[in-house]
């Protein structure tokens, strides 16, 4: 059986290749098929974290167990997917976020 896309990832599709905003597989847009297998072929990059916050802009804060702050965008408002203090994922080569079953493409800020 093949795993369809949830609604979150089929919206983010649908926007993106609408012409909505920027390329589609720009960061923080659609996630490119080959970004996700990479990062699913590299753990050594994932970073367990928890959501501090997400806004209606597409601003994420998220706070790693050592207490350091990750801060990243997507375009699509995530409040409804990211409840504060969830367990989620971030990888940081690829910018990837696991949430759930979802994987999400987020342009992450370098502070």
């Amino acid at each position: 059986m093949t795993r369809q896309p949830s609604p979150t990832a089929k919206d983010a599709l649908l926007r993106a290749a609408s012409g909505q905003g920027a390329d589609m597989f720009d960061d923080g847009y659609a996630l490119h098929p080959i970004a996700r297998q990479a990062a699913i072929a590299t753990p050594s990059h994932w970073v367990d974290v928890f959501v501090v916050s997400a806004g209606e802009d597409g601003w994420i804060e998220l706070a790693d167990l050592d207490g350091g702050i990750l801060r990243g965008w997507h375009y699509d408002d995530l409040r409804e997917v990211l409840a504060p203090g969830a367990p989620v994922a971030v990888h940081t080569l690829y910018g990837v976020l696991a949430a759930g079953d979802e994987l999400l493409n987020v342009r992450l800020a370098l502070d």
